[in-house]
């Protein structure tokens, strides 16, 4: 009895993510396979040094990765992709990056835009050296003498650092906002009050009027036909785009309408989690599904799926909120077919 009131108390709820926008290159890496094959398009007219698919991906520890990364080097190809415009409220976006070099001049290396204007480009990320590592920046749009702003972080090089990138679209002319947050581990569940860079506002700019592109940029200046200001090398995987903190976080390698094309049991977020955590999984192809929460002795604490289940991803938040359990390690198990995961999570209180 005692078992059967405690899964009675455990809440288990579907939660789509509103991610408007996911990529991770989960793709081949052969000589062959550039990303203008995977539906990104050319941003202007450079086809040298055209960006790959490279293997390996990035991964950050309990941040959900797949697939491979693409290298953006001094300068080169810049390549887009238009995703449903988002019109109000908030824009985030995010990335991992893992960074080579960059110059003491700095340069920007990707960017969100409206529909009107795939090269009108806004929230542009900035790199620089700085002492032995980089620094990241961010500018509204084209602004130079007195514009942009860099944190006062030194990060290092050859390092792998999630980035996430808030554009808010304010009521109002030229008064958006923007903020840079930068995690190499622990990424929180909320957003945090203080971030990295930001908030920055640059008031000679106009705002736009949505935002629909993102654009990967390898920069890079010329003078008389010689390099004077390479742009970042750097590993570049994971680009997501939502309109809320809690949805840029959820873990999708699925674009908009997409199946996915393999069985996979996602690593919870967060974890350690208090008092609630999400749990994902993707499926190809239509299965008889079961998720399953245990301690780790093997008892069974919550059935949170036992039904049919079409291709997609899913996402279902695990809380703790109306029970007693007690902190520790407990397993949860997707079984879809013949496939079979299972995967650890940490409760801390």
């Amino acid at each position: 009895m005692k078992k059967a009131l405690l899964i009675l108390l455990i809440l288990a709820t579907t939660n789509f993510a509103q991610v408007v926008f996911s990529e991770s290159f989960n793709y081949s890496d052969s000589p062959a396979d550039s990303l203008k094959a995977h539906n990104w398009s050319l941003s202007g007219t450079n086809n040298l040094n055209p960006l790959m698919v490279t293997s390996p991906g990035l991964s950050l520890t309990d941040y959900y990765s797949a697939g491979n990364a693409t290298t953006l080097k001094e300068s080169g190809q810049d390549v887009y992709q238009k995703f449903s415009p988002i019109t109000s409220g908030v824009v985030y976006f995010s990335f991992l990056i893992n960074v080579s070099s960059t110059s003491s001049i700095g340069d920007y290396f990707i960017a969100i835009s409206p529909s009107s204007s795939q090269t009108n480009y806004y929230a542009r990320v900035h790199l620089k050296s700085s002492n032995n590592g980089f620094s990241i920046g961010i500018s509204k749009n084209n602004e130079l003498a007195g514009g942009y702003e860099y944190g006062k972080t030194t990060y290092n090089f050859n390092t792998t650092y999630l980035v996430v990138v808030k554009h808010s679209l304010l009521a109002g002319a030229k008064n958006d906002e923007e903020r840079i947050f930068v995690f190499s581990n622990n990424v929180p569940s909320t957003e945090p009050a203080i971030s990295e860079v930001g908030p920055y506002v640059e008031t000679t700019k106009n705002d736009p009027t949505d935002i629909a592109h993102v654009t990967i940029r390898q920069g890079g200046s010329f003078s008389g036909g010689v390099m004077t200001n390479p742009g970042p090398t750097l590993k570049l995987d994971e680009i997501r785009i939502a309109t809320s903190w809690k949805d840029l976080l959820v873990p999708t390698d699925v674009k908009e309408n997409s199946i996915p094309t393999q069985f996979q049991l996602n690593q919870n977020y967060p974890n350690p989690f208090n008092p609630e955590t999400i749990i994902s999984y993707q499926l190809p192809e239509s299965k008889f599904v079961t998720l399953k929460v245990y301690d780790v002795l093997g008892n069974e604490i919550s059935t949170l799926v036992n039904e049919l289940q079409n291709a997609g991803m899913y996402h279902y938040t695990f809380s703790t909120l109306q029970n007693s359990l007690p902190s520790g390690i407990y397993i949860y198990k997707l079984q879809a077919g013949n496939f079979v995961s299972v995967k650890k999570m940490m409760l801390v209180k």
